[in-house]
């Protein structure tokens, strides 16, 4: 996520607020904000081999808030786009920001973190905090003492094994022998990012929540076949039926509790396999299964000790990425019923606009979604030169109408 320092990966989320926000107020909750979370109060430097690092910073600058003027409910998308394309400042400012696009009586708040200090969960935490702050100034959010390096977490049984470490030395060889090869392919350029946006009404939502939970289906693995069999119906793209899923690593980490930032997600790659029937359900049921199936294989003192040594090779690693397209039709990051709170004192969230990013490599197309007020929300994001916007477009056509039609014939 850090991208060698040259590309911008950042992971953008925002509210609609109904209520007047003091400016003094909001500063002060960020500062809180700011002093409760190590990893906003970091930069990053770099080794004389090019392996990163983060450095807390104890006289960091407070995190800046840019403030617009606001003209419209759809201010917030344009800002959202400009702040997923816009770089930090990686040496003397925090990796976080905040845009404020303001009127008397309603306020849009765009947070903004980079990707290597933060997932989608930390973002929303960020979000809550501070409104909880606005609500209740003096409130106590309290410390902690992050971690110094992923390797804290592997036991030292496990870390100096001498069969391990000879595994991870000759993977890491192996990497680098390979990136030598690969990285003489030519980048492909990724310079026409958009950002496709749509909520589907309570009701409907309620009817779709409630399908899956008579048939026993998650809504993470019913919303997967959804799109995935929607993107094999355009017949002008290249279908792999085969996603990506990010998995939360808090679960494997009890270190590291919900409401502290992290950003070292697991991707377990699911693909849509051929079934006997057409029906959705049926479909989704074998593909969470798979799921659950891959996330229990999950050996987290692996991941961590195999990718904490690649870190030497990141520049190579980013140059690779870069001109590589992906064999899967997309990344998908399912948020779920998130934490927000429809009121904070006399503030109300009206809106909630689900966390994302635009990936500067691989294959940039990814779906997130969150539920909030009982409304599903969703957010592709992509490029022209993987998925055009028009083809995005039908993609989510037919999604919701496999969606909408599966449940009408399913008994809730």
């Amino acid at each position: 996520m850090y991208a060698n320092g040259f590309g911008v990966v950042n992971v953008v989320s925002g509210i609609r607020i109904k209520g007047n926000i003091p400016e003094k107020a909001l500063y002060d909750a960020l500062s809180k904000v700011q002093k409760r979370h190590p990893l906003l109060r970091v930069t990053v430097a770099k080794e004389d081999n090019g392996t990163p690092f983060f450095v807390e910073q104890k006289n960091i600058s407070e995190i800046p808030v840019r403030v617009v003027r606001r003209q419209s409910n759809e201010d917030w998308e344009k800002e959202s786009i400009a702040e997923c394309l816009s770089p930090f400042v990686l040496k003397d400012q925090p990796l976080a920001r905040l845009v404020w696009i303001k009127s008397d009586e309603i306020s849009d708040l765009i947070f903004v973190c980079h990707h290597c200090i933060c997932d989608g969960k930390s973002v929303l935490n960020m979000m809550d905090e501070t409104l909880r702050l606005l609500a209740q100034p003096n409130l106590d959010i309290g410390t902690y003492n992050s971690f110094a390096s992923v390797e804290d977490f592997i036991p030292d049984a496990i870390k100096h094994n001498k069969a391990n470490i000879i595994k991870v030395q000759v993977f890491a060889k192996l990497v680098k022998l390979s990136l030598n090869i690969l990285c003489l392919k030519k980048e492909i350029k990724r310079d026409q990012p958009y950002f496709l946006h749509w909520k589907i009404s309570r009701e409907e939502s309620a009817i779709i929540l409630n399908s899956c939970k008579a048939t026993q289906i998650s809504i993470h693995s019913a919303l997967s076949v959804a799109f995935l069999k929607a993107h094999q119906q355009i017949k002008q793209l290249k279908s792999y039926s085969r996603l990506y899923c990010a998995v939360d690593m808090r679960k494997f980490l009890p270190e590291v509790k919900e409401d502290m930032f992290f950003a070292f997600p697991a991707m377990i790659g699911l693909s849509l396999k051929a079934h006997k029937t057409n029906d959705l359900w049926a479909q989704a049921r074998t593909f969470k299964e798979k799921l659950q199936q891959e996330i229990n294989k999950i050996d987290v003192n692996k991941i961590f000790m195999y990718s904490n040594r690649l870190l030497q090779t990141l520049p190579k690693m980013t140059k690779y990425a870069k001109a590589e397209r992906g064999a899967h039709d997309f990344t998908f990051s399912n948020m779920g019923k998130v934490s927000i709170k429809e009121n904070y004192g006399i503030l109300e969230v009206e809106a909630l606009h689900s966390p994302s990013t635009m990936f500067p490599f691989g294959n940039p197309s990814t779906l997130f979604t969150t539920t909030f007020r009982g409304e599903i929300g969703f957010i592709f994001t992509s490029d022209e030169a993987f998925i055009p916007k028009e083809d995005a477009m039908t993609l989510k056509q037919n999604a919701m109408q496999l969606l909408i039609s599966s449940t009408k014939a399913t008994p809730c």
